[in-house]
Parts: C-alpha cells; structure tokens; sequence
C-alpha cells in the first residue's frame, strides 16, 4: 500500500467519522422547576407579587380592624369577603406571570438547544415525563446559566 493510498483512506476514514458525529445530535434533560425558580425574572415577578400582596394584605387588616372598631359583626364578613377577593386576585396574577415566564423561556430554551447541538431537550420535573435519565444527560445547571444571561442582555 502507498503511502499517498494510505492517505487517502485516512482522510476518507476522517472524513466519514466528522460527517457521522454531525449527524449524532444530543440529547438532555432540565429539571424544569429548578429552571424556572432560578430563572431570574421569575424571581423578580415573584419578589414584586409578593410585595404587591404584601401592601393588600395590610390594607385589608387596617380596613377591617376599622371596620371592628364601628361594628364587630360586620368586620368578620368584610374579613372574609376582602381576602377571598384577594385570593382570586392574587391566584388570576399568578397564571398571568406564569403566561409571561413561559412566554420569556421558551425562546432561550430552543435556541441553547440549537446553539448547542441539541436533537431533543426533555423536561423532568418527577411528574411523568421523563420517569428517569442518566445524571449525566442533565443540562439544568447550563440551561439555568443561559437563560438568565438571555435575559440580562435583553434587558
């Protein structure tokens, strides 16, 4: 065998590994709670809502200790009126931050999978949708990275 034969099989057996491995696409899974409870404009929403909730939640209890101070029966019903209120208000605000969390993430999460080779990136979160996978397949901590630094350099 010739050395110029010999070299064309090792550039055709190069050649044919590179293509081979371009085809091979990763795959990884995210533990989707920990994404979005470290996904830093969740934990701004959260600290905002938690705030806003806060302030409404005085507001009831100085309305409803005044209110105890006129007429004491009437301020167990305003009680319980003002915070179911409350309650429905601050629920219908979480599936709103929730809508906008979700509409924020999914972007950063195809383009880290396509950036970096990814074929399919499962979301785990131990309520059946990847029942188990090799620790060594979880991209969490990366994801995390990436997300928020999508996020601050959108900001």
């Amino acid at each position: 065998m010739s050395i110029r034969h010999w070299v064309n099989s090792l550039f055709i057996l190069i050649a044919a590994f590179s293509l081979q491995s371009c085809k091979e696409r990763k795959t990884g899974f995210v533990d989707m709670f920990r994404l979005v409870s470290e996904f830093e404009l969740q934990k701004e929403y959260t600290g905002q809502a938690k705030t806003e909730y806060d302030r409404a939640r005085a507001a009831i209890d100085s309305a409803v200790y005044a209110e105890g101070l006129k007429n004491a029966s009437n301020s167990e019903m305003l009680k319980s009126d003002l915070y179911n209120a409350l309650s429905r208000k601050t629920e219908d605000h979480n599936k709103e931050i929730e809508k906008m969390i979700w509409t924020r993430l999914n972007p950063y999460i195809v383009d880290y999978g396509k950036e970096h080779g990814y074929r399919y990136i499962y979301g785990a979160n131990g309520t059946g949708n990847v029942l188990y996978a090799d620790e060594g397949e979880n991209i969490t901590e990366d994801m995390i990275k990436y997300v928020n630094q999508r996020y601050h350099d959108k900001k």
